[in-house]
């Protein structure tokens, strides 16, 4: 089975998909519409914009096109037919799926098309007015298009390290505990400039303490822009897999600890490249030009493919599925790791 298991919604609109969502909402952004030739964007035009132009260790570069992709968000229902285009494309290239949900940057980002400060918004009302009826809409595209395709399409509930407002957080905490039952587990993620490129700040990790009993599955992103012991911190807080985690190849101790543990790593090939290609090369000198996929299958670490964020990218899972063989990755151990996987979320 074809198993994407590390995906973002907000990285999953594509160029067609916004477009059409543009056109059904009447969205005449610069970014969807030309005023001055009157006329709709093609999805080429749009994806120059959407798109990185390559690789670069400048993370902003991928987050000024996530940014750019959410001018759509300027409703509920242009969020849900958005989602529902996600939902579909993935399912069209994959037997199974889990995306990934940030829902406070697309409540807050939803409050500010809307011509609000989110900061001015107060916590219940981000929680209940805001971000209730969006999760609702991003559940109800994801139910459509299972129902449509046959295919089993998992959420995963992304919080931000960055962790803009602790009160936000914790009025959020209560909207993801009424949805429990329609999601797989929890995820932390989040691009943060500073000395700790990838911290876990102590009040998040309060959140996600008090979340668990009912969503139990965690992933955090670790070993990413950071070293193997952003790793072996993430460790500590017992996850189940980890978004990339390859600088865990820096450390024996840290790749025998993921073995004991039994956790999965799951790696986006193309995302390294394009958001970390100086620590990748690094990597791949230090283990004999494997690249980290590789070296951590041969390390016997449990690992997963993931496409990560598609449209910024330039990629999709039947690319990263195609590059992994092309890489010389066992696939027929990614399959197995995965189908181990999706036991456990299953």
């Amino acid at each position: 089975m074809k198993l994407d298991l590390h995906r973002h919604l907000e990285g999953s609109h594509s160029a067609t998909a916004l477009l059409a969502v543009a056109r059904e909402h009447d969205l005449r952004d610069p970014l969807f519409y030309d005023a001055s030739a009157a006329r709709w964007r093609t999805p080429a035009e749009l994806s120059a914009d959407v798109t990185m132009a390559g690789p670069t260790d400048d993370a902003t570069v991928f987050y000024g096109c996530i940014v750019k992709a959410r001018a759509a968000y300027v409703s509920v229902a242009a969020i849900g037919s958005l989602a529902r285009h996600a939902f579909r494309e993935a399912a069209d290239e994959t037997d199974g799926c889990e995306l990934r949900v940030s829902l406070f940057s697309m409540t807050r980002t939803l409050i500010e098309r809307q011509g609000h400060a989110w900061r001015d918004v107060t916590p219940t009302a981000f929680a209940d007015t805001y971000a209730r009826p969006v999760l609702a809409a991003v559940l109800a595209a994801r139910d459509e298009v299972a129902a449509a395709t046959g295919k089993t399409l998992l959420v995963r509930l992304g919080l931000s390290r960055t962790f803009e407002s602790e009160p936000h957080y914790r009025a959020l905490a209560a909207v993801i505990r009424d949805h429990a039952a329609a999601l797989v587990g929890l995820d932390v993620l989040g691009i943060v400039t500073g000395a700790d490129t990838e911290p876990l700040p102590p009040a998040l990790v309060a959140i996600l303490d008090d979340l668990r009993p009912v969503l139990p599955d965690l992933t955090i992103h670790a070993g990413e822009f950071a070293g193997h012991a952003s790793v072996d911190r993430t460790l500590a807080l017992s996850p189940r897999g980890i978004g990339h985690g390859v600088h865990a190849l820096e450390s024996a101790a840290t790749l025998d600890r993921l073995l004991r543990d039994g956790v999965t790593l799951e790696v986006c090939p193309t995302s390294n490249r394009l958001l970390i290609p100086t620590a990748l090369a690094a990597l791949e000198r230090a283990h004999g030009g494997m690249t980290p996929l590789r070296a951590l299958q041969h390390a016997g670490v449990h690992c997963v493919l993931g496409s990560d964020d598609p449209t910024p990218m330039g990629t999709s899972f039947a690319r990263e599925w195609q590059l992994a063989g092309d890489l010389g990755v066992d696939r027929a151990r990614v399959e197995a790791d995965a189908a181990r996987r999706w036991a456990e979320l299953t």
